[in-house]
């Protein structure tokens, strides 16, 4: 079983313009409204990819209800504790001339302490054993990290693994509050507010990758747009080249690129499949507008073409060569 948790959900809406001019008015060419947070966007590339998730986390308010109506529609199982108040609104800017997206991000409704314990007791029932827990986004205000330690805790108490794909200082916090996930998996900009170090180059980031990995963290996985990520795992240090495209929007691609990585590892396909899936399903997300995610088509048309390479241990850093 793969659960994403969103704890912080959203409404996305999408803005397109020829090219952003700040300070200025800018002519909409289109707009789009979508169901929105990092984990609900991983359930939703699961389901797309034919596999059956269990989506959780706080829902808001009216639009709470219409984000698990669609979800349900689609497919995917629910499990979300409900509060009052509104569901944020995301507003992304994309500029076509340059491809670039802006967001503006809502910060949530305040959850309380008993909605917390009452999200985690729902959380620990649903727990097995190798199972795959994603803990993704924002957390909503007051915005303490140790609500995302509790759920690591909690998984690895039941035997089940975690996957945490949230901004650098979040992670950061988590990882000094005592927590060990199996699966790291940040951008190289997240990974440069982790580390407080440039992450501009595949050497700054195996730096930043391998200083994860120095808190005990088996699995670190970085993103880096259409250059390589960097994965590195206890089954081997990889370079993935992810598939070129022309690029619509790169919006939810990071979050298609672990919809597909989790879903390779499920399946036992080891780390070198599971990477090629991975970067398929990023590589298709960005064929889509706005704030669409990968379609199944592109996804398994696009996974020929991305290759997974070993690096040599002289390139990853604090590692002796053989």
């Amino acid at each position: 079983m793969i659960i994403t948790v969103t704890l912080n959900p959203a409404i996305d809406q999408t803005i397109e313009v020829d090219r952003l001019v700040v300070g200025d008015s800018n002519r909409v060419l289109a707009s789009r409204f979508d169901i929105g947070g990092k984990g609900i966007n991983v359930a939703r590339v699961l389901k797309e990819l034919h596999y059956e998730p269990i989506a959780m986390g706080f829902g808001v308010g009216d639009l709470g209800r219409m984000i698990e109506d669609q979800l349900r529609d689609s497919g995917i199982g629910c499990d979300f504790v409900y509060i009052p108040g509104e569901t944020r609104t995301n507003l992304t800017i994309l500029d076509r001339s340059t491809h670039r997206h802006t967001v503006l991000s809502g910060p949530g409704e305040e959850v309380s302490e008993g909605e917390r314990a009452q999200f985690l007791h729902r959380l620990r029932r649903r727990l097995r054993r190798d199972s795959w827990v994603v803990i993704a986004g924002s957390i909503p205000p007051p915005g303490d990290p140790a609500i995302y330690v509790q759920l690591i805790l909690a998984a690895a108490a039941e035997g089940a693994l975690s996957a945490i794909d949230a901004d650098g200082p979040v992670v950061r916090a988590v990882l000094e509050g005592g927590a060990r996930p199996a699966l790291v998996k940040l951008n190289d900009q997240e990974l440069a507010r982790l580390s407080e170090m440039p992450a501009h180059d595949e050497g700054s980031v195996i730096a930043g990758a391998e200083m994860i990995r120095a808190y005990g963290v088996p699995n670190v996985v970085v993103t880096r747009g259409g250059e390589p990520a960097i994965a590195l795992t206890n089954g081997g240090d990889f370079r993935v080249h992810v598939p070129e495209v022309a690029v619509e929007s790169a919006v939810g691609a990071g979050d298609s690129f672990l919809a597909g990585l989790l879903l390779g590892l499920k399946r036992g396909d080891g780390w070198g499949a599971a990477l090629t899936l991975a970067a398929a399903a990023g590589s298709a997300c960005c064929l889509a507008h706005g704030t669409q995610l990968c379609c199944e088509p592109d996804v398994w048309r696009l996974r020929p073409r991305a290759r997974v390479e070993q690096l040599e241990h002289a390139a990853v850093s604090g590692r002796p060569t053989r």
